[in-house]
């Protein structure tokens, strides 16, 4: 029998790849730098920074994870001082999520961190060729989003 996939040339499998191993250097870079922080933590202190208070449930929509998962990501960053949680004043059955100020410090140096990061992992590649592949990334996105609804 023969089977016709080629993993190495599926773009699920390489953006798959791709990401965790950014989250696993970007994990060993924080260690590194004595920041107890996963990627995915990070990912939800840039939500919270960007803005106002927002639910968990609409933080899980933005970063694409399950319920259970933003609360156990949520529960780290709240023992840690960085978050608060509290009641939804308009819906008493929802939490409200905010970064508080005590994470701006840490989230100075894990955005150093992140940058660089970012450029090691582009080294090689020009400004047009990362623009065309963020413009490719977020069209999968986007296309993914609709059929998921």
């Amino acid at each position: 029998m023969t089977f016709s996939y080629d993993r190495n040339k599926s773009l699920g499998h390489l953006a798959g790849l791709t990401s965790r191993l950014l989250s696993q250097a970007l994990a060993t870079r924080f260690q590194a730098a004595d920041i107890d922080m996963t990627a995915e933590q990070w990912g939800a202190i840039l939500v919270l920074l960007d803005g106002d208070a927002i639910t968990q449930k609409q933080l899980g929509e933005q970063l694409y994870l399950e319920k259970s998962s933003v609360s156990r990501l949520l529960d780290g960053l709240e023992r840690r001082g960085w978050i608060v949680r509290t009641k939804d004043p308009k819906d008493s059955r929802q939490k409200l999520v905010a970064a508080t100020p005590k994470v701006l410090e840490t989230a100075e140096r894990c955005a150093v961190i992140a940058t660089a990061l970012l450029e090691d992992a582009q080294r090689g590649m020009t400004e047009e060729e990362q623009l065309v592949c963020r413009s490719f990334l977020s069209r999968i996105i986007a296309n993914l989003h609709e059929l998921t609804g």
